[in-house]
């Protein structure tokens, strides 16, 4: 078995990560991040299951877009190249998106979803929200991108962590250097309104936000929780959208209890 190593894709390849063994567990990270998204679930996961991280097509050790992708294909891919038949998905953030399209495109390959400060596809994105998006590319320059992505509120909590700061900042930078190389930002989902098809979500899911995170971010958790009858939803106190660096013990803790009463 491949520890680590790359899946070739149509137009290029993706980077993996693989640590110990059971169940398939695979993480999605974070848009503007990369499989260090995960840092702090690895060692904690792995002790049950086998738990696979990669970097996402433009992210990370991955190549960068050429032509427009679907990203619940490459996931699809380097299952298919892991031989995964079926899995635990755990998505952070632009990671839950896809983890989301993945499930309702791929069904029979997911035995659960954990959605951490989940994206939504469909969701009407507040004016704030749309603002500091567009904010982030108005100068493309690496650092003055990482200083504008990482000074919105819902992150506040996290970057007042000394700790933490410098290494979500190199991170982030990192990533946002990669960004500017990409050739394609034509990114599509099989279901670009993911709220209509939520019902269809059938298998135990799992969705975590924080309560320091943004309005819209809260508001998608909800909007899951209501649509998905398998859904159970868990508010952490004191976290922003990076509740996975903020409080990996009880993160850890709650998406390892909730997936002891997933059968395997």
């Amino acid at each position: 078995m491949k520890k680590n190593g790359k899946v070739p894709l149509l137009n290029g390849e993706i980077s993996f990560n693989q640590t110990g063994e059971g169940a398939a567990l695979v993480c999605i990270h974070a848009g503007f991040s990369d499989h260090r998204d995960w840092k702090y679930q690895v060692e904690a996961f792995s002790k049950k299951y086998l738990t696979i991280v990669y970097d996402q097509r433009g992210a990370g050790n991955s190549s960068v877009p050429i032509t427009a992708f679907w990203p619940a294909d490459d996931l699809k891919a380097l299952m298919d190249d892991l031989k995964i038949e079926k899995t635990i998905l755990i998505g952070h953030s632009v990671g839950g998106t896809v983890a989301v399209d993945f499930a309702l495109q791929y069904p029979d390959r997911v035995s659960a979803l954990v959605l951490v400060a989940s994206g939504l596809s469909g969701h009407p994105w507040s004016q704030e929200y749309k603002e500091w998006e567009q904010s982030i590319f108005s100068t493309p320059q690496p650092d003055a991108m990482t200083n504008q992505t990482l000074s919105t509120p819902f992150y506040a909590t996290s970057m007042a962590k000394s700790e933490l700061k410098a290494e979500i900042k190199t991170i982030t930078r990192e990533n946002m250097q990669k960004i500017l190389t990409w050739q394609s930002f034509d990114i599509r989902l099989f279901f670009p309104n993911q709220i209509s098809e939520l019902k269809n979500i059938k298998i135990p899911t799992l969705i975590v936000y924080g309560d320091k995170d943004s309005q819209d971010i809260k508001k998608i958790a909800h909007t899951i929780n209501d649509q998905v009858k398998s859904a159970t939803l868990i508010e952490m106190k004191n976290t922003d959208h990076l509740l996975n660096f903020e409080n990996p013990e009880e993160l850890n803790s709650i998406i390892l209890d909730f997936l002891l009463q997933v059968p395997q």
